[in-house]
């Protein structure tokens, strides 16, 4: 049973993480200070070094606790679906979501991993989190292959295909803000469901 103090704590992280997630959401997270943060979450500078080591500390906390969530929401939306394509109908609408609302923040993690400024093992961390996303769909797709609705291929894989089609389209979306994104994401859901060649292709 969690204590009555870690409960507090992850309290007070949770409303740090919320006022940086605004922030990095309305600016950029290099534009954002460890000042702004605790301005905006009400708390002292010191305060918040209680808590977090840094601001990519804090950075790594929201994107991990973001993929937790959506796992929590594939889970309750997808796994116990008993209609396959409904449940892939419904976790490309999450991912794409996520994505929406996370793509900036991953490019700026993935920017310290590539810079070296980031720890590996915190990277690694956000992988594995991530990974479990990859084995919920692919049990999805598992299931779907047996029903005879989806191609006998390697699951993980294929859900690694298909997470990183969304991820792609979502991030194009950061230059492009005329783009569409509900029919971008109509579009792929057809593309991946259906293909793109008209009556199978050539015989």
């Amino acid at each position: 049973m969690t204590s009555r103090r870690d409960r507090e704590k992850e309290f007070k992280k949770q409303l740090i993480a919320e006022a940086a997630y605004t922030l990095f959401s309305s600016s950029s997270f290099e534009a954002v200070t460890v000042e702004d943060i605790a301005r905006q979450a009400e708390f002292g500078k010191g305060t918040l070094y209680l808590y977090f080591e840094n601001k990519v500390d804090i950075l790594i906390y929201i994107f991990c606790h973001g993929v937790e969530e959506l796992c929590k929401d594939i889970i309750a939306q997808c796994s116990e679906e008993p209609d396959v394509g409904e449940a892939l109908n419904r976790y490309m609408n999450l991912q794409y979501s996520f994505y929406q609302k996370y793509h900036s923040m991953f490019l700026s993690l993935l920017r310290r991993k590539i810079e070296g400024t980031l720890n590996p093992d915190q990277f690694l961390d956000t992988v594995r989190k991530q990974d479990v996303i990859t084995d919920l769909v692919a049990g999805i797709l598992e299931r779907g292959t047996r029903e005879g609705y989806i191609v006998a291929v390697d699951s993980r894989k294929l859900a690694r295909v298909i997470r990183n089609v969304l991820k792609g389209f979502s991030f194009e979306a950061l230059d492009r803000k005329s783009i569409d994104t509900e029919k971008d994401l109509e579009l792929i859901k057809m593309v991946l469901s259906n293909g793109i060649i008209v009556g199978g292709g050539r015989q």
